[in-house]
């Protein structure tokens, strides 16, 4: 098989999707952990403006060498991981893999990149946690006339890391490498595992619709990447309340929860049981274009290495054997 090039594609298509998607990351991040008292933001525009006025790379980008760097190792797992998979649950070369082949191989390799993945989270959630709370200035009460207005108010984390390295070494002096790195496995795996198979899933599904009705061009770069932004919305769309409490687990360095259901049982206690879904509606914005260039990026690349590097099989997905230039389902 063709190890190299399944990887190496699946490095840069996910260093493309975390360079496009990580400011709405973060405001997406800031919506589930500011929920009450003076660190509460009212909505998506509050929690934009705050992480904006920090600047690009304070704010927006703040924590993003992190992950660009270490991304491509999870990317690179978890797309070479499934087209192994695939691969072994249909070697017949000649046979399209059936539905649940796809999604079997893709909730399996959502499974095995949480070895990696888990604490890049924990430490891109930490500091994306701790930029500084910034309100929008208000016009000052009882001014008239044009009064100057208030000066926006900020408020300070009680510690703020000034590198990745620095936040996972102190997490990890102080609440160990398992329950440190690994804090909110639980709910990364609960959130993982079924979405990454629904969403190579729906990926496959829609890009072979595409190509097999001429709904594409020629290299079916349009499919690929049309394909994938539909797909991570469908994937991200029902598990939005295990990404909420992941989020304010894997931030919770007090000790203030005690496991997923205690996080779930105060955050709705406290907030209702819509604060499960914040965060959803910039979440979304940000699965279509991250996903798009994501499986635009790796499709690209995996055809351009299968030119140097000829793949010892023949790719049985529908979409690459009509059309060469759709993810590879190996």
């Amino acid at each position: 098989m063709s190890f190299p090039n399944e990887y190496i594609a699946g490095a840069l298509g996910g260093v493309s999707g975390i360079i496009v998607g990580h400011p709405f990351d973060t405001t997406k991040l800031q919506l589930q952990v500011r929920t009450s008292g003076d660190h509460k933001v009212a909505g998506t525009g509050a929690a934009f403006y705050s992480v904006w006025k920090q600047g690009f790379k304070k704010g927006l980008f703040r924590g993003m060498a992190f992950p660009v760097s270490t991304y491509a190792l999870v990317n690179s797992v978890f797309f070479g991981v499934y087209g192994s998979t695939l691969c072994h649950l249909e070697p017949d070369e000649s046979v399209t893999p059936s539905s649940l082949k796809v999604y079997l191989a893709g909730c399996f390799a959502g499974a095995v990149q949480l070895v990696f993945s888990c604490p890049i989270d924990v430490c891109k959630c930490t500091m994306q946690a701790q930029i500084p709370l910034t309100r929008p200035p208000t016009a000052t009460t009882g001014s008239i006339d044009g009064a100057p207005r208030a000066q926006p108010k900020t408020i300070y984390p009680l510690r703020y890391y000034n590198s990745p390295i620095e936040c996972l070494r102190d997490i990890a002096r102080n609440q160990g490498i398992i329950k440190g790195w690994y804090r909110g496995l639980g709910s990364m795996f609960i959130r993982d595992v079924p979405s990454f198979g629904l969403y190579l899933l729906v990926y496959e599904c829609l890009s072979t619709i595409m190509i097999e009705r001429g709904l594409s061009d020629e290299r079916g770069m349009f499919a690929s990447a049309f394909a994938g932004g539909v797909a991570g919305c469908a994937s991200w769309a029902p598990i939005m309340p295990f990404d909420f409490i992941k989020s304010r687990l894997q931030t919770d360095h007090g000790g203030r929860y005690n496991g997923f259901m205690d996080c779930a049982r105060q955050s709705v206690k406290a907030a209702g049981w819509r604060v499960l879904f914040r965060g959803t509606g910039i979440t979304l914005v940000r699965a279509f274009p991250v996903n798009a260039i994501t499986f635009l990026v790796y499709s690209e690349s995996l055809k351009k290495l299968d030119n140097i590097n000829p793949p010892s099989f023949k790719r049985t997905s529908s979409a690459t054997s009509q059309n060469n230039s759709s993810a590879s389902l190996s």
